[in-house]
């Protein structure tokens, strides 16, 4: 394995999800906290009926969701390790490019029509994830569901937060990393905990919503509906794209 001395990657792509379930957007940079990157599924709607430990209004429910796509209006800096309130304040651009605050009882409403469910809208600084704070997928390993697949596959289906391009010249390298240190940039130190478990909102093409459920059936088959890894932050630090990955 590599040492902390040789970098084992690189980082790509960078990118963040301030409404859980909706379109994300790329960065240049951006702080992560022990919850994770900062403004990163700060905002989620969920079912208040569902009392099972998911019960967020997703695509699973709403595929429609990917087409959303909010941005902050005043986005936290990436400086402010503790961003003030009103560094939160986002705005979810719609298909028909009308815009809505994300607090706007119009969103709420819409979200309550499509998904068939009560809807209400939380807020949280320390980020609404499924599993661990941060997420990682290899770019080699798009490139091998690619061709197992049989379609191009865009970083975006897998909602990464961080897509690193790895020196192993083999895919699916991240799933060799669980319970290893990384580190990324100069500081932001993260332990591997698990692979991601996936589901049907990778067969949504990020742009158009099309279906093409063979990418899931393809996952499922050949590696177990896991793909991608989640990390646990150990120590806080600022991740730029570029930055190098060390594996300790």
């Amino acid at each position: 394995m590599p040492s902390t001395d040789t970098p084992a990657g690189t980082v790509r792509l960078i990118h963040r999800f301030p409404v859980k379930g909706m379109a994300g957007e790329q960065l240049a940079e951006v702080f992560v906290t022990y919850a994770g990157l900062t403004g990163d599924r700060v905002y989620a709607f969920l079912d208040p009926e569902n009392k099972t430990d998911f019960p967020w209004i997703t695509p699973r429910i709403w595929p429609g969701m990917l087409l959303l796509k909010p941005k902050f209006l005043a986005p936290p800096r990436v400086e402010e390790e503790r961003p003030a309130r009103e560094s939160y304040r986002v705005e979810v651009a719609m298909p028909d490019g009308s815009s809505q605050d994300v607090t706007a009882e119009s969103l709420r409403l819409l979200l309550e029509t499509k998904s068939g469910k009560r809807a209400i809208l939380r807020f949280s600084e320390r980020s609404m994830h499924d599993a661990r704070p941060v997420s990682i997928f290899g770019g080699k390993t798009l490139d091998a569901l690619s061709d197992e697949s049989g379609i191009a596959l865009d970083p975006r289906r897998f909602r990464p937060n961080f897509v690193v391009d790895w020196t192993s010249p083999d895919p699916f390298y991240e799933d060799s990393l669980i319970d290893r240190r990384i580190r990324i940039g100069q500081t932001l130190t993260l332990v591997v905990a698990k692979r991601n478990q996936r589901c049907k909102v990778v067969t949504f093409d990020p742009d158009t919503i099309a279906p093409s459920p063979q990418i899931f059936e393809n996952i499922a088959r050949r590696h177990d509906s896991c793909v991608g890894i989640y990390g646990a932050v150990l120590r806080e630090g600022i991740v730029r794209r570029g930055d190098p990955v060390f594996v300790d």
